[in-house]
């Protein structure tokens, strides 16, 4: 056989195993979240079968989750009066706040929390309300790191705190050393979106302000400043105090170091579209 002929075997071989796994898999034809994240939704008509890990009931759902030791995945069962309502597969599943009301509509809810498996990637969290009809409140991306709920305000409503992995390998700066800012989501008619005012953080003085500088430009004698030094310049940002921000930036930059114009033109750019982002001050002198 030549090796032209023995090449085309071996295409033809991988595609005939593609081919069987996917006919094994035909009875869930998954289709990927809208938020793009590799974390597949199973239609209702899907079977699947495998070891049931965990079962709940709140009122007439049943809330299952199953490991399906072909593929090593998870799925979570949602069956409202024995009829399937909602159904998702990933690498791991957990279920937060079984039952509990954390929209404040005095319907239960229940947290799906999803995650792709894989570096670096992906969780996501879905908020189901389990009231006479499934009421299906948005997912919420955490990316590479995770969803946190908590009351922010005091209402008894439990907001979404996720980071904003924007800065993930920006520039030439390590992932370990990726600055990744708290932003905090509210549950709107619309679905979860930023609360900027629930983001707000009291300013610092100028005294403080000014020792923040000193402390995080200790040591930076060239190129790019450290991450921690505009990590915390992002968090003002963040925090309602984008003036303050580049104001911080200009204090802790020695003036022996070039480069303070491409810098912040690039970390502008990166920021355009965050959570309540302001742009930074227009008169600037120049470097």
């Amino acid at each position: 056989m030549g090796a032209k002929a023995w090449r085309l075997g071996v295409v033809l071989i991988a595609l005939v195993a593609a081919l069987v796994l996917l006919r094994s898999r035909s009875g869930e034809r998954g289709a990927r979240t809208a938020t793009g994240a590799p974390i597949m939704a199973v239609p209702p008509d899907s079977e699947f079968s495998g070891v049931v890990e965990l079962t709940r009931r709140v009122g007439d759902y049943q809330l299952r989750v199953i490991h399906d030791t072909t593929s090593d995945e998870r799925v979570f069962d949602l069956k409202l009066r024995g009829r399937r309502a909602y159904a998702v597969r990933a690498a791991s599943i957990r279920l937060l706040y079984v039952g509990r009301d954390i929209t404040g509509d005095g319907v239960p809810d229940v947290v799906v929390e999803q995650f792709s498996g894989g570096m670096h990637c992906c969780t996501q969290s879905t908020v189901l309300g389990l009231g006479p009809a499934l009421h299906d409140y948005g997912t919420i991306n955490g990316a590479d790191g995770d969803v946190e709920f908590e009351d922010v305000d005091g209402d008894r409503v439990l907001e979404a705190r996720v980071g904003d992995w924007r800065f993930a390998y920006w520039r030439e700066y390590a992932f370990v050393e990726t600055q990744v800012p708290d932003v905090v989501l509210h549950l709107t008619p619309e679905g979860y979106r930023p609360a900027c005012d629930l983001m707000r953080e009291p300013a610092p003085d100028s005294a403080a302000l000014a020792d923040k500088a000193r402390e995080l430009s200790d040591g930076w004698t060239s190129g790019d400043p450290p991450a921690e030094l505009w990590g915390y310049a992002v968090d003002l940002v963040y925090q309602g105090h984008a003036g303050l921000a580049w104001h911080f930036l200009d204090l802790a930059r020695p003036r022996t170091i070039p480069g303070r114009t491409d810098f912040e033109r690039d970390l502008r750019e990166q920021l355009q579209g965050s959570p309540c982002w302001s742009e930074p001050p227009k008169t600037r002198p120049s470097a």
